[in-house]
């Protein structure tokens, strides 16, 4: 099948009719901006021949414009028997889509029976169709795509390789395998685990039941003969707390502790009250502390207030009088310094006046300058110009570039034609070094010559031998690669690569001129002519009438003069304010300082009132606190002497609480053993009536003979296990025989890429496995995106190969499928392409419209037209 228009209405963005036509075999390519519209046409594609016209899945309803409308899909095809035209559309309505195939014009289906027709024509990916291997949607090269793209591979290689059967074994295999398998879903489900029904599950299950059984009943026994042990246990311990004479001696203990504890009590209340005594007299004896070093403190602040308010009022007058001094100084810098900028204010405006006139006189010597580069400068443009037309009737260096590469290719495919066509040598008996002539020229002796279109020999004295070529492939191949050089070469207009080489010669000599009269010409304009024509008009012409004028060297001295003495009255104005701003500071400073002390004088004053003579209460306060330090000691040596010889409370307490608690201890446990006896003797005659010992040997004995069957039963099942994978492995080995059509294809299209690489597939998946290339096996799944990629696709053309073998042939379709691929070897893949594409149809979509120029083949456009 292969595809040869494609209509679109009402799709997407695509309301009003388009087309894609001219649609050829071999290589075409559609190559538009993002949001062209490529793949709405994949998509469109995809639906006419895989959704049904009821169908309102998802892909079928982003088909529909934003608009609204009815989706319609229009394609023309090309079978072996002649041409037809697809025409479906679907509608919001359910049973309302039409579908019609028309050949020759005349309707031939329609409706189910259309969708029957063209689901035999080109069977869906899901039921293991071509279109599934073939049609890679955009970032999606991957092969291993669902169940139904290996059937795919499956159904390709059979209908290529013939029946699997009749290379791994035939029949009686299959057989053998069956059996095992049926055998194992006796027992087993697919996923090897117990089949419910079956016998290994019940046997499993009884044994699982039994054992649950024997745990349930081993935990009974032993936790009988745990209480058994527990009551014995109690009733000892029950013995000992009723013992009368242990009762006496707790009693004892108690009595014993209650009058430790009540001496401890009374000795504790004594020491105490010592305690609060020598508290007492502690706070009296640090009162008289305080206040004493306070009073010694403010007599000795008020001392040192005193001198340094005497010491304040000094320095605030020396501080006066320098500020006075200050303000005289200042008086006279402000005066010096007007007379200064005065000087200084008539100097500039002389030297403003000189430089005016020198200014004058400089613009017209400039415009003369400018005016005569103006001439060099347009000389120079119109030389350019010369350069720039002889450079466009030449032969451009791109243009060249191609041709040079067209030439090589040439080269390449004509020296590979040499190596690989038909080739004769002559080599002459002892004395002749002629006789065979070729092309009426004598056969040298011992060269080996290429003969790629065969020829005829003339063999003196016996006749001629006439040789035919073998393979043509190269043929093609060069006589493509010439026919393209020898149109290019037209295009350009040169009759030969001689002739195109010595006018890009030609252009490229112009164009060095020509870069070297720029260089020149900005060096004169480096902003162009006209910028220097608005440069010479926009200099003023000047008129200098003012005389009596010093010379600006003169002037400029004399400004210098009276700017150092304005300096020199700035330094000396400066040096006066900083001056005049220090004492200042210093006054104020001064005057803040006295206050100060003047205040710290009086809060001293206020600290020492309502004393009459503050030396003689300072000696009164000294004899007082020698007297309280006295009585401080005694109350402290009172309680020592208390603390020293007092029992400790605290373990007389303890003892008593621990007396206490040993007598109710005795009494909970006693409780608790009753309580525990009464709940221990239910249990035991409760268990021991059950004959639990019986019921255990009972069931161990069950137990392993249910164990001895499931042993019987899983040695069956691993028996079957080994030989169903032996029966697998050597069905696999003869399988690897049943992959070597698609290695056949594939091979050739490795080496493009990795001479001499060599790839491994799974015979079941038919999927990549391995790439040895270099020397090194490397697995799939850890090769770069790229390589995966290109290998992805290569598979891809593999298949399409044989494909074309078969009566399923179906065109290959890349919407942008090449994205990681880098430079070097997008080159090699478009390369590819364009070689397969003799015995394929391929279409290529993308968006990569500067990367895919060079894939070359026949260019795709979308194009509006008008209702039919």
């Amino acid at each position: 099948m292969k595809i040869r228009t494609i209509r679109l209405e009402n799709v997407r963005q695509f309301i009003d009719p388009v087309e894609i036509d001219d649609i050829r075999d071999g290589l075409n390519v559609l190559s538009i901006p993002n949001e062209g519209g490529k793949t709405t046409v994949f998509d469109a594609l995809h639906a006419v021949f895989f959704k049904k016209r009821n169908s309102r899945d998802k892909t079928v309803q982003s088909l529909t414009p934003h608009v609204g409308g009815e989706p319609s899909v229009t394609v023309d095809i090309e079978l072996a028997d002649g041409m037809y035209r697809i025409v479906k559309s679907w509608s919001k309505t359910y049973g309302k889509g039409r579908v019609r195939v028309f050949k020759s014009g005349r309707l031939i289906k329609q409706a189910d029976d259309a969708e029957g027709w063209i689901s035999e024509t080109l069977k869906s990916p899901e039921d293991g169709g071509p279109a599934g291997l073939l049609w890679v949607r955009q970032g999606a090269t991957e092969l291993d795509r669902g169940p139904a793209m290996g059937q795919a591979r499956r159904d390709l290689l059979t209908s290529v390789a013939g029946e699997v059967e009749a290379m791994t074994g035939g029949r009686r295999m299959d057989a053998a395998r069956d059996r095992c398998q049926q055998e194992l879903k006796e027992y087993q489900t697919l996923k090897g685990r117990p089949k419910t029904g079956g016998l290994w599950k019940n046997e499993l299950d009884k044994v699982a039941a039994l054992q649950a059984k024997h745990e349930e009943l081993a935990d009974i026994s032993k936790l009988l003969r745990e209480e058994l042990d527990r009551r014995q246990e109690l009733r000892e311990e029950l013995a000992n707390l009723d013992d009368p004479k242990e009762k006496a001696q707790r009693k004892a203990r108690v009595d014993k502790a209650k009058a430790s504890h009540a001496e401890a009590s009374r000795h504790a209340d004594k020491l105490e009250n010592a305690r609060i005594k020598e508290r007492g007299k502690h706070a009296e004896t640090e009162q008289a502390k305080a206040y004493l070093e306070t009073l010694e403190k403010s007599l000795s602040e008020f001392a040192r207030a005193d001198e340094a308010y005497r010491v304040a009022r000094e320095k605030q007058k020396q501080a006066a009088e320098k500020y006075r001094l200050a303000e005289a100084k200042i008086s006279v810098a402000n005066e010096a310094h007007k007379a200064a900028n005065d000087c200084a204010d008539s100097a500039k405006k002389v030297l403003r006046r000189a430089l005016r006139a020198q200014s004058a006189t400089a613009a017209d010597e400039h415009r003369e300058d400018l005016i005569e580069n103006l001439k060099k400068a347009e000389e120079l443009q119109r030389q350019i110009e010369q350069e720039t037309a002889e450079i466009e009737i030449e032969v451009p260096q791109n243009e060249m570039e191609d041709i040079d590469h067209l030439d090589r290719d040439v080269r390449v495919i004509r020296g590979t034609r040499d190596v690989e066509s038909a080739a004769v040598m002559m080599n002459y008996t002892t004395g002749r070094s002629e006789g065979v002539f070729l092309n009426g020229e004598t056969l040298r002796e011992g060269k080996r010559t290429p003969i790629p279109d065969g020829a005829k020999l003339d063999v003196e004295d016996l006749g001629q031998l006439v040789v035919y070529p073998g393979r043509r492939a190269q043929h093609e191949a060069l006589r493509e690669a010439e026919a393209k050089l020898a149109q290019k070469l037209e295009d350009i207009g040169v009759g030969s690569i001689d002739d195109a080489r010595s006018s890009a010669q030609r252009s490229r000599d112009a164009d060095a001129r020509r870069r070297g009269l720029k260089a020149e010409l900005l060096g004169i304009a480096p902003k162009g002519v006209d910028a220097l024509r608005r440069r010479i008009a926009e200099i003023p012409k000047q008129e200098n009438n003012e005389g009596g004028l010093p010379t600006v060297d003169d002037a400029q001295n004399a400004d210098e003069v009276a700017q150092r003495r304005l300096a020199d009255a700035n330094a000396t104005l400066a040096a006066a304010s900083a001056e005049l701003g220090h004492a200042e500071a210093t006054a104020a400073g001064a005057v803040e300082t006295a206050e100060a002390a003047e205040a710290r004088v009086r809060n001293a004053k206020i600290a020492l009132s309502g004393i009459d003579d503050p030396e003689i209460e300072k000696t009164r306060r000294i004899e007082a606190l020698a007297n309280l330090r006295s009585e401080l000691s005694e109350a402290a040596q009172m309680r020592r002497q208390l603390a020293e010889s007092a029992p400790d409370l605290d373990a007389a307490a303890a003892a008593l609480e621990r007396a206490n608690s040993i007598i109710d201890r005795a009494d909970k446990d006693r409780l608790d053993i009753h309580v525990e006896l009464g709940k221990l003797d239910a249990s035991i005659d409760l268990r021991s009536g059950n004959a639990v010992e019986e019921e255990l040997a009972d069931v161990e004995t069950r137990l392993e003979m249910a164990q001895r069957a499931l042993h019987d039963i899983q040695f069956e099942i691993d028996v079957l296990r080994k030989l169903d994978a032996t029966l697998k492995a050597a069905r696999m080995s003869a399988r690897d025989r049943y992959v070597q059509p698609v290695l056949e294809e594939l091979g050739p299209l490795l080496n493009l890429f990795w001479p001499a690489a060599k790839l491994r597939l799974d015979a079941t998946e038919v999927l990549p496995e391995t790439l040895m290339r270099g020397g090194t096996e490397e697995n799939f799944e850890i090769l770069s995106s790229g390589t995966q990629e290109q290998i992805a696709l290569l598979v891809r053309i593999a298949f399409a190969r044989m494909l074309a073998k078969t009566d399923a042939a179906a065109p290959v379709i890349l919407d942008d499928a090449i994205i990681y691929t880098d430079d070097r070897r997008i080159e090699t893949m478009f390369n590819t392409l364009t070689r397969q594409a003799h015995d394929l149809q391929i279409i290529v979509f993308s968006c990569r419209q500067k990367a895919f120029r060079d894939l070359g083949g026949h260019g795709l456009s979308i194009t509006r037209v008008g209702p039919e």
